[in-house]
Order: structure tokens, then C-alpha cells, then sequence
């Protein structure tokens, strides 16, 4: 095991309390109380109120695995992350849970949040004892799959506090930008932040929307006239942390002074604003560790892994789909799908990929992880294990 940043702690009577990280890959962390009282976790947003000291194991889980599997998903919507908790039966006096949903005035209808149990036995739907604007509230709680729950009304948008996260990665001909607009849940800003470090993306910070957005809405992205940006709309949703998810990707020649970037939205009125300076692009401010700072002049996933995806990549025409009318054209469609056996097809495609900038094949990339995730699990981890030994090998010599 071992112990997470500083900002992972909990927040208790005694003062901060360090979560312990159990299992990086399930996201399970352990943390124990050692006296009663109430105890909150910002990067969470989870607060326990406990009568006792005890210790609470949480994983971060995957909606996906458990909703769709219901009738339920058709009239409610997750509108918090899914976590599995365990701790002593009746150590726990309270449990607030985080939602993103935007209350709407003084009055709240507590019967349009449901807190889901997700139990051997089926899905178990509790009434919470009280909404409270960014949690909902359960009092002696029992522990499962647990998340809030927020029921469909037909032809409504619903408002919800959404986040604008920013993601950049130098290049020497060109400062490229990806750009994310999700609801405020801590468990896709997890799933975000760890696929972008992959390719060596650092987030910027910036301050969130200040007012709601609605969920299912159209916002148009817009910066400097020199500014490329696809696509230059995105749409408020929510998709599991398990799937990947929607962003623009932004790019220009050079900083300047600054730019300054806005998010609008069907009235033209402006709901983000974000300025990004050199400042900002420090390499100081990147949490790449001292060894690997060499990380972005590496071969892309691609060109590092291309025999292994000339011969296991077996779904050739589910890629082509994916990337057809935005990274290829009707021509090289044609010629790849030409091509007589799988490996040939492949060997086509990764040929025109020579020619794209790093964005170009992360969209590839995105597409083979979509329709081949095992196979692309697998070369991570073991592209993971040889950059984790050359580090060794840099810091022993």
C-alpha cells in the first residue's frame, strides 16, 4: 500500500487524516477514523459522520456496470459517482453523498433523488433523509454500490454544476490544448486525468462554470482567430468513467502574450472564460517526475506499438468507422478496406498515420482503445513496466 498526495486526506476533528491507497488500479482506498466525529474528503466530496473510531474501505466504481443492467436507467439518471464502501455495521452515523445536480430555489423535491443500493439481491432504492446542495444526505446508512440517483422528466434540461477541465502538451511546432466540459464528478475528472498523463497531457487549472449548465446542451468553445479548434461545440453529458470521453482539441502556433478562451451557449451568452498565459505552461507546474522529463519527445502509442497492432489488431473495419470523415477520406477508406487480410489493412492505416500531428493519432488511438480494450490494456501496462524500469535504472546509475 501506500499513501496518496496530501490533498487525498480526509478532513476530522483531529485534523487531516491520510487515506491509504489499497489498489491503484480498482481505485480503492482505506482510511481509518480514530475518533467519533465528522470527517470530510474535498477531492470527493464524501463526508462521514461516525459514532466511534473505524475504519472505511471506498472503491471507485463504474455506473455502467450496475444501471445498465436495469429498467432503471430509462427513468433516472446518475447524478454522483458510484462508490463502494464498507465499514463496521453501525459505526457510521451519517453518510453524505456527492451529486452535481444545481437545486433550483428554496423548495426541493426530495422524491426526484433516489440513493441506489446495488445489492446481490437486486437494486435497492432509498429516499434520503435530506438534499443538500452539492450532497444528499443518509442516516444510518448500509453500505453497497452506493450513488445518488436523480429521476428523468420528460422534455426537461436539467441544470447541474459542471467542470471545465483544460489540458495541455507542448510541441515544437504547435501548443496543443484538449478540452473537457463534464458534470462536477469526482470519479470522471479521476478517469480524465489518468488517461490524459498517459500522453504526457498536464491539466491547468482554472475556475469551473459559476453558474449551472444544463445537461443534454450544446456550448460552443471559441478562442483567438489563429485558434483550431475541433470540434467547436461540445456537448453537456453524462458518460460513464469507464468510456471515453467528449473534448475539443485546441491548437495554435505560439501563446503570445496570452489567449484568452470562452465557452457560450445557444443564446451566445458567455458561461466560461479562462485566460492561459506562458505562466501557465511552466514546466515547473507539470507533475511529471524528474526521470521521465524526457516523457513528451517519445514515440507516440502508435508508432511505439505499431507491430503488435499490425498483428492483433483483428476488428480493422470497427477502427475504420470510427475514423472515417474525421481523420480519413473517402479514398484512404477505400484503400485500407482493399487490402486482402487484416494485418495488410492495418499496415495501410498506421502508413497514413506518419503524416498526423500527435493529436491526429491520439484520436486512433482512442478508436483502437474503444473497439480493442483488452488488447490496448495490455501494451499500456507493459509500456508502463518498461518506462518503470528505465527510471529505476536512471536513478540507480
Amino acid at each position: 500500500m501506500q499513501l496518496p498526495d496530501s490533498k487525498d486526506d480526509f478532513l476530522g476533528p483531529t485534523g487531516p487524516v491520510a487515506t491509504e491507497v489499497v489498489d491503484k488500479e480498482r481505485s480503492m482506498y482505506r482510511v481509518h477514523f480514530p475518533v467519533a466525529g465528522s470527517y470530510y474528503w474535498p477531492n470527493t466530496g464524501l463526508r462521514f459522520v461516525v459514532r466511534q473510531p473505524v475504519t472505511i474501505e471506498i472503491e471507485f466504481c463504474v455506473w455502467d456496470q450496475f444501471l445498465n443492467k436495469s429498467a432503471l436507467q430509462h427513468s433516472w439518471m446518475p447524478a454522483g459517482p458510484l462508490f463502494d464502501i464498507k465499514a463496521h455495521p453501525g459505526a457510521v452515523v451519517a453518510v453524505h453523498l456527492p451529486h452535481f445536480v444545481a437545486l433550483q430555489g428554496d423548495h426541493v423535491d426530495v422524491d426526484l433523488f433516489q440513493v441506489a443500493h446495488f445489492r446481490k439481491e437486486g437494486i435497492v432504492l432509498e429516499k434520503p433523509a435530506k438534499v443538500e446542495p452539492h450532497y444528499i444526505v443518509l442516516e444510518n446508512p448500509s453500505f453497497s454500490p452506493i450513488g445518488v440517483l436523480r429521476k428523468i422528466c420528460a422534455a426537461l434540461y436539467i441544470p447541474v454544476s459542471s467542470n471545465v477541465l483544460l489540458y495541455h502538451h507542448l510541441h515544437r511546432e504547435e501548443v496543443a490544448f484538449h478540452l473537457y466540459l463534464i458534470p462536477d464528478d469526482c470519479s470522471i475528472r479521476k478517469a480524465i486525468d489518468d488517461e490524459e498523463k498517459k500522453f504526457q497531457f498536464v491539466r491547468i487549472r482554472k475556475p469551473p462554470p459559476l453558474s449551472p449548465l444544463y445537461m443534454g446542451s450544446l456550448y460552443t468553445v471559441s478562442g483567438p482567430e489563429k485558434m483550431e479548434i475541433i470540434p467547436p461545440e461540445l456537448k453537456l453529458c453524462y458518460r460513464s468513467p469507464g468510456k471515453s470521453q467528449l473534448f475539443s482539441e485546441l491548437y495554435i502556433g505560439h501563446l503570445g502574450s496570452g489567449i484568452r478562451l470562452k465557452m457560450k451557449d445557444k443564446k451566445d451568452k458567455t458561461v466560461w472564460e479562462a485566460l492561459i498565459k506562458s505562466g501557465d505552461l511552466r514546466p515547473a507546474a507539470t507533475p511529471v517526475p524528474p526521470d521521465l522529463t524526457d516523457a513528451p519527445t517519445l514515440p507516440h502509442f502508435l508508432d511505439r506499438h505499431r507491430e503488435q497492432l499490425v498483428a492483433r489488431v483483428t476488428s480493422v473495419d470497427a477502427v475504420l468507422d470510427k475514423l472515417y470523415g474525421r481523420l480519413l477520406s473517402d479514398e484512404q477508406y477505400e484503400r485500407v478496406r482493399a487490402e486482402s487480410t487484416k494485418p495488410d489493412q492495418m499496415r495501410k492505416l498506421l502508413s497514413f498515420s506518419k503524416s498526423w500531428g500527435w493529436a491526429c493519432k491520439d484520436q486512433f488511438y482512442r478508436a483502437l482503445k474503444e473497439t480493442h480494450p483488452h488488447l490496448i490494456m495490455e501494451l499500456l501496462e507493459k509500456q508502463e513496466l518498461k518506462e518503470a524500469t528505465r527510471a529505476l535504472h536512471k536513478l540507480s546509475s
